[in-house]
C-alpha cells in the first residue's frame, strides 16, 4: 500500500514506524529538517521537506497514487487543508487529526467520517481519551468494557447479579433494549454462543453488545448499574479532556469534583457544567486539600492537566492516600511505562490514541481490530466490508455465516445498529463479529474478495 504521512511528531513517527515494519511504501512530509533526518536514519521510507498542505509538495509526494493519506501535524488547519487537497489530487483515502472542537457539531465521539467535503476520517484525540477514561471508570461495574465501530458500539463483560430478572429465563423471553444483544455466556470457564433456547444461570457472566447510549439500560437488567460501583470521581486539571469526561460521568449520575489551579478556568467549568459538579480552585498535588475533600471516599482519581509531572505526582499521591484506582494523562508516550511502574493504575496518551485509530484504518477487508476476551477463548473482530466479498450486498441470513460466530453490530451510513437476519451489509460498513480463535480464518474469508482467496 502507498501511504503518505504529513507530520513527524510523536504521532507521525509511531504510525510511520508500524507501517514501514508491515511492509508498506511510506512517504513522509515535514517542514522540520531535524525531524526528517531522524526519520530517514531510523525508517526505510522516503522523506520530503516541505509544507504538508502545499500543492507542489503533495505533487512531489505523488499523492495521486496514494492509497492512504494521513495528516497528523499539531496544526488543525494544516491537516484539514492537506487532507482535502490530497483527496482532490487523487488520494484514495484521507485521514486528518483535528483537535479544536469548534469544527464539530457532535463532540461525543472523537471519530468523524466524511467530513469537510471529502476527508474520510477525522480524529479528535482529546475526545478519544475522554471516552477511554469514561470507559475505565465504568468498568468498575463490569469485568471488561470495549468500544467498536468508531465509538458507537460497546461490549461489556458483566457478572450476572443474583437479583437479576434474567435468571432462569430462555433468552428468547428476555426483552432486551433495542440495538443490544447477548453475544456469549461464560459458565464454569466454558464459552457458550447462545441461541434463543439457552438459559442464564446463577454464577454466569455474559458478554453483551449494543449501542453505547443503550448500555446503561442493559446494565440495569443485569443489576450492574454504574453508580452502584462508582459514586465519586476527582478530576485534577480542567482541560478539555477533563470537561468532556465530566459530562459523561454526570450522565451516569456520578459525583464529580474538579481541582483546577487557574481561577478563570474554574469559572468556565462552573458555567459549562453547572451545579452538577464541584469545582475547587487549588493544587491537585496538595495532600491537605485532597484529605479535606474526602479522598478516602473517592472511587477513581483522574489527572487531566496539560503538565505530565503534575499528572504523575497527583496520581501517585492519590494512590498513597488509598484511592483504589488512579488514571493519569501523559502527553509524552514514553512516560507511560514509568508511571505504571511507579504505581499508577492506567496511563493514557492522546498521541497514541490517534495512532491506534489510524492503524485500524489501514486494513480494508481485513481485521481492523481484534480484542481477545475470556482469556483468549473468545474474540471480537472488527472489519470494513468491501465490494465483491461474500458479506456485502445480501441479507445476513443468506451469507452462510459460520456456526459459532455472531455478527454483533454494524456501522453504516444510516448509523450504528445491532443487525437481524434480514439486514444487509454494504461495502464500507464497519462490522463487529464475535467468534473464537478456531473460527477466525473462516470469518475472515467471508470479508475478502474471491480473487484474494484464490491466490
Amino acid at each position: 500500500m502507498n501511504i503518505v504521512i504529513v507530520g513527524m511528531g510523536e504521532v507521525g513517527k509511531h504510525i510511520a514506524r508500524v507501517l514501514v515494519r508491515e511492509g508498506h511504501d511510506v512517504v513522509i512530509i515535514d517542514k522540520n529538517p531535524a525531524a526528517l533526518s531522524s526519520a530517514e536514519e531510523s525508517l526505510d521510507a522516503m522523506v520530503l521537506q516541505g509544507h504538508g498542505a502545499g500543492a507542489r509538495t503533495l505533487r512531489q509526494a505523488r499523492v495521486s497514487d496514494a492509497d492512504l493519506f494521513i495528516a497528523v501535524t499539531d496544526h488543525d488547519e494544516v491537516n484539514i487543508i492537506a487532507a482535502l487537497r490530497a483527496k482532490q489530487m487523487g488520494a484514495r483515502k484521507t485521514i486528518a487529526r483535528v483537535s479544536n472542537e469548534i469544527y464539530f457539531e457532535d463532540h461525543s465521539r472523537g471519530l468523524h467520517t466524511d467530513m469537510f467535503g471529502g476527508i474520510d476520517l477525522v480524529i479528535n484525540p482529546e475526545i478519544l481519551v475522554a471516552i477511554e477514561m469514561h470507559k475505565l471508570v465504568r468498568s468498575a461495574g463490569a469485568v471488561a468494557v470495549e468500544d467498536f465501530a468508531n465509538n458507537r458500539i460497546e461490549m461489556e463483560h458483566l457478572l450476572v447479579d443474583t437479583g437479576s430478572a434474567v435468571l432462569g429465563k430462555p433468552l428468547r423471553d428476555i426483552r432486551l433494549p433495542e440495538n443490544t444483544l447477548i453475544a456469549a455466556i461464560e459458565r464454569d470457564e466454558q464459552l457458550i454462543i447462545p441461541s434463543g433456547n439457552d438459559i442464564i444461570l446463577p454464577g454466569d457472566a455474559v458478554l453483551v453488545v449494543g449501542r453505547i447510549e443503550t448500555m446503561p439500560e442493559l446494565e440495569k437488567l443485569f443489576k450492574r448499574e454504574r453508580k452502584r460501583f462508582t459514586q465519586k470521581v476527582i478530576i485534577v486539571g480542567g482541560s478539555d479532556i477533563g470537561e468532556h469526561l465530566a459530562q459523561n460521568l454526570i450522565r451516569d449520575d456520578i459525583r464529580v469534583v474538579f481541582i483546577e489551579q487557574d481561577r478563570q478556568r474554574c469559572y468556565e467549568l462552573v458555567e459549562d457544567l453547572g451545579d452538577d459538579v464541584t469545582v475547587l480552585h487549588g493544587d491537585g498535588t496538595d495532600m491537605h486539600l485532597l484529605e479535606e475533600e474526602g479522598i478516602a471516599q473517592v472511587n477513581v482519581f483522574i489527572t487531566c492537566s496539560k503538565a505530565d509531572e503534575v499528572n504523575l505526582t497527583a496520581a501517585l499521591l492519590a494512590k498513597n492516600l488509598g484511592v483504589p484506582r488512579a488514571i493519569a494523562l501523559v502527553h509524552k508516550p514514553d512516560l507511560a511505562g514509568v508511571c505504571e511502574r511507579l504505581g499508577v493504575d492506567v496511563t493514557l496518551s492522546p498521541r497514541l490514541a490517534v495512532a491506534r485509530q489510524v492503524l485500524k484504518y489501514v486494513r480494508e477487508g481485513q481485521i481492523v481490530s481484534l480484542r481477545p476476551v475470556l482469556d483468549g477463548r473468545g474474540e471480537f473482530l472488527e472489519f470494513i466490508a468491501i465490494a465483491g466479498s461474500r458479506i456485502a450486498g445480501k441479507p445476513i441470513k443468506d451469507v452462510n455465516f459460520p456456526r459459532g460466530a455472531n455478527i454483533c453490530a454494524v456501522l453504516g451510513k444510516s448509523g450504528a445498529f445491532v443487525p437481524r437476519g434480514d439486514a444487509v451489509i454494504h461495502a464500507g460498513d464497519r462490522v463487529v463479529v464475535f467468534t473464537t480463535p478456531k473460527l477466525r480464518q473462516a470469518v475472515e474469508r467471508i470479508f475478502k474478495r474471491p480473487s484474494i482467496l484464490s491466490r
